[in-house]
Formats: structure tokens, sequence, C-alpha cells
């Protein structure tokens, strides 16, 4: 009777178990529906996504995962947990970024990543002003959302797992554009050319510029004159001091620490420096603060807290 009773608890523990890696176990919804997200939660450190998403009653969770699909929304940014089963997906309006984690030698850094919107930069770049990008003049269609090599590819109202266009950016550039795919297992940058556009030097402020489109082929391959939007180099494989200072992923097998054997390491840096309090650019407090920063909805705004290991 006892040996039973064991074996009863036993099944019992390994059901909760079960139960904790499913859809909630990385800290993400265990009920499909849709959930609004705390706004400018949204992180990428080279291994994986971190966010907080808003249950019924308003309160706060952090999700921690690598199995995330990105598509573009027209209206609001908020989660989404399907209601026959699969990962979640992460609807993004194209105007909002994910805060990118990175590391270089001088310790860690955050910078903004647009999967959906490539800005004005983009459009002084390939034959000055905003032509092309639905501002004034001619100018050709930019597809930003590009597929990894041997990958089919995926329009931005598609979910699809997305990730950074590049992985060499530097302290004050931006992000755009992505690299899709449809495995959870980021691409490998090694293999990849980043497209001209990948990175650009930040201005003061978040917005400005058009809007690229996703909508039909794009005409950057071979454009004469293109210049790299990155840290205002001229197109080509760069060189010097901008390219030697730029750092990579805070975390994952394509951090900087791992591509850069000799750059430092001593330093806290990304996501796990931000989150512990680390003294990354831009880093937040280690607890969300009250406010009304849920994207859709009201809410909390403010850091994040410690991660818990993600899925």
């Amino acid at each position: 009777m006892r040996r039973l009773s064991s074996f009863f608890a036993a099944l019992f523990v390994l059901s909760l178990i079960t139960t904790a890696c499913g859809s909630g176990g990385n800290g993400g919804p265990s009920t499909p529906g849709q959930y609004s997200v705390q706004k400018d939660s949204v992180h990428f450190d080279g291994d994986g996504y971190q966010l907080y998403w808003a249950d019924n009653n308003g309160s706060l969770h952090q999700m921690d995962t690598r199995n995330l699909r990105l598509v573009r929304d027209p209206d609001r940014t908020f989660l989404d947990v399907p209601q026959g089963g699969g990962d979640p997906i992460l609807h993004m309006r194209e105007d909002e970024p994910i805060t990118v984690q990175g590391q270089d030698r001088q310790g860690g850094f955050s910078s903004p990543w647009f999967p959906f919107l490539v800005g004005a930069a983009v459009g002084n770049a390939f034959g000055g002003g905003l032509g092309g990008f639905g501002g004034r003049g001619g100018g050709q269609t930019v597809i930003i959302n590009n597929p990894v090599p041997g990958q089919p590819s995926y329009d931005a109202s598609t979910p699809a797992y997305r990730y950074p266009p590049t992985g060499s950016f530097g302290r004050d550039e931006s992000l755009h554009g992505s690299l899709d795919t449809n495995k959870p297992t980021p691409p490998d940058y090694r293999k990849i050319q980043p497209a001209p556009y990948a990175t650009s030097a930040q201005a003061s402020g978040t917005g400005g510029g058009a809007a690229a489109s996703n909508k039909s082929p794009g005409a950057l391959s071979g454009s004469s004159g293109a210049t790299n939007a990155a840290s205002g180099q001229a197109a080509g494989t760069g060189g010097g001091t901008a390219a030697s200072s730029k750092g990579g992923f805070a975390n994952g097998s394509q951090s900087f620490a791992n591509t850069n054997p000799g750059g430092s390491t001593s330093v806290g840096a990304g996501s796990r420096g931000v989150l512990n309090g680390g003294g990354a650019t831009g880093g937040a407090s280690s607890k969300p603060s009250t406010g009304t920063g849920i994207s859709g909805s009201k809410g909390m705004s403010g850091g994040r807290a410690p991660s818990v290991g993600r899925r």
C-alpha cells in the first residue's frame, strides 16, 4: 500500500512538472488568449527574449523564452497564445523597438532594434531624401525582413522566429530589419553578410522618417553609390576605428565574449548586467514601478526583474 502511495505521489509531482514545462513554464501565460505587454519591456540578449505581460487582473509577469515568434501589427503590441497550441506570438507595432542587450570592450550597453521599421537614415543613405519610403520623390521598395539563407521567406504579417539583422553593432547604433527562420535558433551570423541598412547611428529622439515597405522585392543589392548607414561608413567590408569598436550580443553562443576572445568580459554586461543592477547604458531598475506603461492597456511601467531562466 505504501509503495502504491509513493507511486501516485511521484505521478502527481511529474504532472506538475509537465504542466510547468508547458506554455506557462517560461513565465508565459498558460491559457490561450491575448495579453497586453508592458511598453519597452521586450529585450533580446543574443540567447532569448524577455518581456513583461499583464494578466486579466493587470498583474505583471515576466516571460523569459527562446521560443517566441514575431509579427507586425498595425495597431498595438501584445502577446498572443494560440488556441490550437504552438509557440506564443508577439505582435508588434512597427515603430516600437526591442532592446538588444550588448557588450563590447567597455562593458554592457543596449541598442534599440526595430524589426519592422526602417527610418529616415535609410532613405538618406540610398539616394538622399525619403524617396521610395512612402515619402517624396521616386525610389524603389525595400524589404527589411529577410530569410536566413536556406529558409523560406516570411512576410512581416506572418508569424516567424525573427532575429536582429546583424550580430555586430555599436553603442550609438540602432538596428533595423530582421533575419527570419522557421525554428527558434539564432542564425549563424558568421555566414551572413549584413544588409546595408542593418544598423544606423542613433539620432536624438526615437521617431522620424517614413517606414519602409515589406511588400515587394527590394532593389538594394547592387545599388550604385550606396552608403552604409552604420556610423556613416561607405559600403564595403569596413575597417579602422569604427569597425574595431563594434560590440555584440551579451549572451548566447554568438555573444561578444565568445566571438571576440580578446575582448573584456570582466564587466557585467547585457541583460544579466541590466537585470541585476549592472552599469549597462540605458539600464533599468531591478523592479517594475507603478505607471501606465502597458502597450494597449493600463498597467505597470519601469524596470525589469531578474531573469529566472527560459525554455
